[in-house]
């Protein structure tokens, strides 16, 4: 059978019903869970009213003729409404502006049942087979498609998927509009195609933005919990958990420990901001150096560390070329110490071995790289 007439015919009909159905009791199970776990209670209930709503109307064709025809239509329209505001505020608190402007888009649905109402019960006025008619409900939807996207589009993230979800009810109104149509007749099957898979359609994408924003924010949280603030570097914590990593695998691991210079003057006389640039700058050449070959990570202040794991190189070098990338392209300068994890050597001993070369090179002038060495025994006094 050609897959057009199928979807036009009960059966399609039923499918894409069932499709919907699926699909939103997905959204609404996802948001009820997600609103016991998460502070932006206002997006999740929201959604969660709004998913509830669209089960009667994605579940017409299933639903026979129980539900009246406005009462289904009029369901989807502020289903809309409601899960566009929740979109909405799951990514920011909604202005007043929009506010207001999402409050006369209720009103407007509300007047527009109220106006269809009217012309079924007392003008009985109805399309014509195969005629383009919008209906007060039909043209409320598609108004609010429209300006949910001059509302909601400008502060939301995924806005090619949010705008592709608007289009497909702007496209589904658009087929429901032809409702005088009757779908065996030569040339109108796939009209009736369209009105049946729009709404899966729209619910699968609305979905798909719930499900990746909630994946977002999980990488943003678990960004935070690994990495400064300030300069993106790995914080202390999950550095020393890489570099035991790389040591773990029989990685010949170097540690190098910097220290900015003179960075306590910088911040004093050009103020905070300059310092946090400087350090910025400072953090992404070493960044930048270790890429491939190890790691870099912020331990503390302006000290920022680093582990060198790729075989052939050779720590020192490194460290020579971050010092001179740092002079020629930051207004500050380096003292860099660095170490080798070895037998009986800890990555956290040659640290603090490295952190001892880096002072050894505060002390002989600064602006230096070297390398750590371990103190001689002090020979024993002869006795006779």
């Amino acid at each position: 059978m050609n897959p057009i007439a199928w979807l036009a015919g009960p059966l399609g009909a039923a499918a894409a019903s069932a499709a919907a159905v699926t699909t939103v009791i997905l959204l609404l199970l996802m948001s009820v869970l997600l609103r016991r776990r998460n502070r932006r209670q206002r997006a999740y209930l929201s959604l969660i009213i709004g998913a509830a709503l669209a089960l009667v109307p994605a579940a017409g064709p299933l639903a026979g003729a129980g539900t009246p025809s406005l009462v289904s239509e009029g369901m989807r329209l502020f289903s809309f409404l409601i899960i566009n505001a929740g979109l909405l505020e799951l990514y920011t608190p909604m202005r007043p502006r929009n506010r207001i402007a999402v409050a006369f888009l209720f009103l407007g649905a509300a007047g527009a049942v109220t106006a269809q109402a009217y012309t079924d019960t007392v003008r009985s006025v109805l399309p014509a087979a195969g005629t383009f008619m919008l209906q007060p409900v039909g043209l409320a939807a598609i108004t609010s498609a429209v300006l949910m996207l001059v509302i909601v589009l400008p502060d939301i993230g995924q806005k090619t998927k949010y705008a592709a979800s608007v289009a497909a009810v702007f496209i589904g109104q658009l087929f429901l509009a032809a409702g005088g149509f009757d779908a065996g007749a030569a040339g109108q099957e796939w009209i009736a195609a369209g009105a049946a898979v729009m709404p899966p359609i729209y619910y699968a994408i609305v979905f798909m933005l719930l499900f990746e924003r909630v994946v977002d924010r999980l990488q943003s949280v678990y960004a935070s919990s690994i990495r400064d603030g300030l300069t993106g570097l790995y914080n202390r914590r999950h550095f020393l958990k890489v570099a035991n990593r790389y040591a773990s695998r029989g990685l010949r691991v170097s540690v190098l420990f910097c220290d900015i210079d003179n960075f306590k003057r910088l911040n004093d006389t050009e103020g905070h901001q300059q310092a946090d640039i400087a350090l910025r700058q400072v953090a992404a050449i070493l960044a930048d150096e270790l890429a491939g070959s190890g790691a870099a990570g912020r331990y503390g202040g302006e000290e920022l560390v680093a582990a060198v794991a790729r075989p052939g190189l050779k720590p020192a070098e490194i460290a020579e070329a971050i010092r001179k990338r740092v002079e020629a392209e930051t207004p500050v300068t380096l003292s860099i110490g660095w170490s080798s994890v070895a037998e009986g050597v800890s990555v956290e001993e040659a640290l603090k071995q490295a952190d001892e070369a880096m002072y050894a090179s505060k002390q002989s002038g600064k602006n230096k790289v070297t390398a750590y060495r371990p103190p001689r025994a002090k020979a024993s006094p002869e006795t006779g």
